[in-house]
């Protein structure tokens, strides 16, 4: 499903604070400075990735069909807002009234991308109909929608530090490491640490976020690259992988990682433990033991759906999810959290 058209033009408003708006149950944190109003918000705000730590937390979600996002400007800390209201959602985004006109759009444009609200699916119905299993989960689960993180930094860091650990661990992490460095906004919120905080956190600091040596060492080297990082992507998504990859600590699967995160749909995380006999059992039907799946047996699988290998992707984690394809058997307990990373 492709974003619909905007049904009203990005406004910048100069208003007052306001108090607690139906629906949330957080009043809203300083002044509006966009309002916008979009459609077809519902497969989006399910999309839109929320952090669910405690402390340490980028997003929230408030209420009942409300998400928000702690942003970055020079002005001090924004809040970018979607809410449900009806048939659309409404994206505001709120801070220091002195924020200029530049970063306001960029804050909104940023809250669209990640709240899934952007993104264009085009090509990924075609795509599914080349597979009975596709097609059929295609038309149970409709589109899948690839949100954006708002910067490359970030889309990096957050996979660099999931590198090798459960998705638990890597979540304590990134919010030690977000509690840490990043800038307090309203809500409880903070920013993503920008490249100069990362820089000026010590290896021995980062290790007892949890992030092992061989990440703290790129994290160091994505802040160093993040402006040609940054370049790089908004040019090629081939480009972006070559830098990428050139960084130390970065390999195919990280790369990966942070191609999705920037909503690359073609994106395939070579390398991962589970994703080959996810992928393999929900397309074939057979039951294996995880290890007999091979990223090969994996990548030729995937061939046919070229382009939008990554949303296939989705599609069959989604549907393994809610049991609506094959899944492996668990023959084993899960395997205990690494207690040696933090010291």
């Amino acid at each position: 499903m492709s974003p619909s058209p905007t049904s009203a033009r990005l406004r910048r408003t100069g208003g007052d604070r306001t108090t607690t708006p139906p629906g949330t149950s957080a009043p809203r944190p300083g002044v509006l400075l966009a309002s916008e109003a979009r459609g077809a918000p519902e497969v989006g705000l399910a999309a839109a990735p929320i952090d669910r730590t405690r402390v340490g937390r980028t997003s929230t979600r408030v209420g009942q069909g409300t998400v928000r996002r702690a942003l970055r400007s020079a002005a001090g800390p924004l809040i970018g807002e979607v809410r449900l209201t009806g048939p659309e959602a409404l994206v505001e985004v709120w801070g220091p009234p002195s924020t200029d006109r530049a970063e306001v759009h960029a804050a909104h444009a940023a809250t669209v991308a990640w709240a899934g609200l952007a993104d264009d699916t085009a090509g990924f119905a075609e795509a599914c109909a080349q597979h009975p299993v596709t097609r059929r989960l295609h038309r149970e689960l409709g589109d899948v929608v690839l949100p954006r993180l708002p910067s490359v930094g970030e889309a990096l860091g957050r996979a660099v530090i999931s590198q090798l650990v459960q998705g638990v661990e890597a979540a304590g992490s990134i919010a030690r490491l977000v509690e840490r460095a990043g800038l307090p906004a309203p809500g409880g919120l903070r920013c993503w640490p920008d490249a100069r905080s990362v820089r000026a956190e010590p290896p021995y600091a980062l290790r007892r976020c949890g992030i092992s040596q061989r990440g703290a060492a790129a994290l160091h080297a994505g802040a160093l690259e993040e402006p040609r990082l940054r370049r790089a992507a908004a040019r090629d998504v081939a480009e972006l992988e070559r830098r990428l990859r050139a960084l130390p600590g970065v390999g195919a699967w990280t790369a990966a990682e942070t191609r999705l995160a920037l909503g690359d749909p073609d994106a395939v995380s070579v390398g991962d433990y589970h994703l080959a006999s996810v992928v393999g059992t929900a397309l074939t039907g057979e039951q294996r033991r995880r290890e007999e799946w091979t990223d090969a047996e994996m990548l030729a699988l995937l061939e046919p759906f070229a382009g939008q290998r990554g949303r296939v992707i989705r599609l069959c984690e989604l549907a393994a999810h809610k049991r609506l394809a094959p899944r492996q058997r668990r023959i084993a307990p899960r395997a205990p959290l690494s207690a040696h990373r933090y010291w």
